[in-house]
């Protein structure tokens, strides 16, 4: 896979998810985007049932993708560390219940349209949900030619950028940041829908 930068999109107070959503649709079709069908990420958060004395709880995050239908991407916070392997990983975990507990209404699901635009890019948007209720809109821009971060990293912040009409600053996830000269793994970005479902979870608004 290509690099990949993953954002929340702060949409305007004025729409509605659906509005939103259907506004970048009608973006990204103006660029001549070809359809590629729909995409979904979906996730389980799993907290320590008994944090050390002095010590933050730490939080599992158990996430798959449509794009890698047999892996399991186990990210670990902190220090957001990423596991990866097939699927009987999720039955491994079933025997550490004395040790992690599932979050309430923290099963995440984000979903929506996938689409190719230049032959060069890939980009996915979709709604966020916790629970079933609507929290957010994400936004993923992919350089299917580069895998290199410090070489593909700022074409994805400007095509990002253009999409969402915002001139707000998009920062480099630290994780990212260290691997500038390295490779880009799917493990990366799993880090980071990690950290933005961290966000919105934090956050605790609805639009």
């Amino acid at each position: 896979m290509g690099v990949c930068c993953i954002v929340q999109w702060a949409y305007p107070e004025s729409l509605n998810t659906s509005q939103a959503l259907e506004t970048l649709q009608r973006r990204i079709e103006l660029l001549g985007a070809t359809s590629l069908g729909n995409w979904s990420v979906d996730c389980e958060v799993l907290q320590s049932a008994t944090p050390i004395s002095g010590s933050q709880n730490k939080f599992i995050y158990f996430i798959h993708s449509t794009e890698y239908p047999r892996t399991t991407f186990t990210v670990v916070d902190p220090p957001y560390l990423c596991l990866v392997a097939d699927n009987t990983l999720d039955t491994i975990f079933t025997h550490l219940k004395q040790s992690y507990v599932p979050r309430k209404q923290l099963k995440v699901e984000a979903k929506g349209l996938r689409y190719e635009v230049r032959g060069k890019y890939i980009v996915k948007f979709g709604s966020v949900t916790f629970s079933n209720t609507s929290k957010s809109i994400i936004v993923e821009t992919e350089d299917i030619e580069e895998n290199t971060v410090s070489t593909a990293w700022d074409q994805l912040v400007e095509l990002t950028k253009s999409l969402l009409h915002t001139s707000v600053n998009i920062s480099t996830p630290e994780h990212v940041q260290k691997a500038l000269d390295g490779r880009y793994a799917p493990a990366d970005s799993m880090v980071q829908y990690a950290q933005i479902f961290q966000q919105i979870r934090k956050a605790g608004s609805t639009k």
